[in-house]
């Protein structure tokens, strides 16, 4: 008793070691999965803000912003073309109400926030209110005059604060002025609201959590969402980001995507320069927000894997428990018929050729086969001929002897092994065997009859040759007609 109760416990401690083992391996190895799942997708993530995130939304802003500076810059371009314009500076800037006419009807018309004229005769500066002021060298709000001026280009963008509109900092397109002969007749443009630019960009942060802004050939903010470092903030004096201040600055052909170490950590970068107006457009993501999610995922999935294993172990224990005893019965029943299969046959097979070869008995095989089988499937469906496959394997088995083996030998053919039985008694049973065919309400209604062959083992027989005679025998029994016994000599 204390032996089967010992036996028992350890039964039980080898399974809960099993247990220990599995959950040693599983819990580790999940764990280790997840790590590197979390590396793959950091690295990934990265990959994906970099090539594909980041310049999505700088190529947006991009065309945004050019499509918003697209209808200034045009009409820069035709006010320094207007022949009124030309013709009213040359003819001495008589009548000033003209101009100012002038300047407010385009500004009406395209719906700018400021559009003036700067002439350099008389330097001074008409607004679409009139004449504002005449320029002057000392004036620091005038500087920009002089330096587009010395600077030899047709049309430049300039963030400056409008005197006009109460100091309402605006993006200004300046546009040269020339006669015909090329000479210097002013400066005209109109101005944009940066208020409108800097709100586009507020709108693109709240929406895809990227930092947009907008910077100069010498690397100063021109548009940002905070309208308070406009002009104030320079990217080669910024923290971090002034270690790749040169490269971006530096990259009017290309785009540029790179990265920098930030105050909170590293920082993705994309940039691009903008022909048109002379800027770079900056878009940035602080990484450790975008992995802020993936570590939020990793522990996650970490937790639900552990439990997870667990569970899977509990299952896994009551399958495996479950499968083994069911093994045991698959690994030798035909699944359909549920009598032994070709697997089972064969070693019971063997095992009576073997006491054959011992003890000198005599052994028979029947193999029978469902004559027109095909013909029930072909007629009634698959259902009936399986339906009559069962319905014969019970009829055999209700017949048979219990030292007798029968089983599937394969598709419709199925093998009989009677031990201790001559040819002649086989024939017998086969005979007996097709009239309880014939009368088998289960098996009459399809119309089923069987030929059977018969072989008996001989003296110098292996195996193989008995099955070969009794494969033989069913042939011949098939050959003269079907619905008999045919016993191979």
């Amino acid at each position: 008793m204390n032996r089967g109760i010992l036996g028992y416990m350890m039964k039980k401690l080898m399974r809960y070691k099993l247990a220990i083992l599995l959950m040693c391996v599983l819990i580790p190895s999940f764990i280790a999965v997840s790590l590197l799942n979390y590396y793959v997708q950091r690295d990934a993530i990265r990959e994906e803000l970099i090539t594909t995130s980041l310049p999505l939304v700088r190529d947006l802003i991009d065309w945004e912003i050019s499509t918003r500076l697209q209808d200034p810059l045009l009409a820069s371009t035709l006010m320094a073309r207007d022949t009124f314009l030309i013709d009213w500076i040359l003819d001495g800037e008589n009548d000033p109400s003209k101009i100012e006419r002038y300047l407010d009807a385009i500004r009406l018309e395209h719906g700018f926030d400021t559009a003036f004229f700067v002439s350099a005769k008389t330097l001074r500066y008409y607004s679409y209110q009139g004449v504002h002021k005449e320029i002057d060298t000392g004036n620091a709000h005038d500087i920009w005059y002089y330096d587009f001026i010395d600077s030899g280009e047709s049309v430049e963008l300039d963030v400056d604060s409008d005197e006009v509109s109460a100091g309402t900092l605006t993006i200004f397109i300046n546009y040269r002025v020339e006669s015909s002969a090329g000479e210097l007749l002013g400066v005209v443009g109109v101005g944009v609201e940066m208020s409108n630019i800097a709100a586009l960009l507020q709108q693109t942060q709240k929406t895809y959590g990227r930092v947009v802004y907008m910077v100069d050939e010498s690397g100063l903010v021109q548009a940002h969402s905070d309208m308070d470092i406009i002009e104030k903030r320079n990217i080669r004096t910024s923290f971090g980001i002034d270690r790749i201040a040169d490269a971006i600055l530096s990259s009017k052909v290309e785009t540029l995507d790179t990265h920098y170490e930030g105050e909170h950590g590293d920082v993705l970068l994309t940039s691009r320069y903008i022909p048109d107006i002379k800027w770079y457009i900056i878009v940035e993501q602080d990484e450790s927000l975008s992995l802020q999610i993936v570590r939020r995922m990793l522990l996650r999935t970490v937790a639900i894997g552990v439990l997870a294993s667990i569970l899977a172990l509990i299952i896994s224990i009551r399958v495996v428990n479950k499968y083994n005893q069911n093994l045991k019965d698959y690994s030798r029943l035909d699944h359909l018929t549920q009598v032994g299969n070709r697997l089972e046959l064969d070693q019971r097979l063997q095992a009576e050729f073997a006491n054959c070869q011992r003890s000198g008995g005599t052994l028979s095989i029947l193999m029978i086969d469902l004559d027109n089988f095909k013909d029930i499937n072909d007629t009634c469906g698959h259902g009936c001929g399986d339906e009559a496959l069962i319905n014969f394997t019970r009829l055999v088995s209700s017949c048979k002897r219990s030292t007798d083996s029968f089983g599937r030998w394969g598709g419709d053919e199925f093998l009989l092994v009677l031990p201790k039985t001559t040819g002649a008694e086989g024939v017998a049973i086969g005979n007996l065997l097709r009239s309880r065919v014939a009368v088998e309400d289960a098996l009459s209604k399809f119309k089923v009859t069987i030929s059977i062959g018969v072989a008996e083992l001989r003296e110098g027989d292996t195996l193989e040759n008995l099955l070969s005679r009794t494969d033989k025998a069913l042939y011949s029994a098939k050959e003269a007609g079907k619905d008999r016994v045919y016993l191979q000599a």
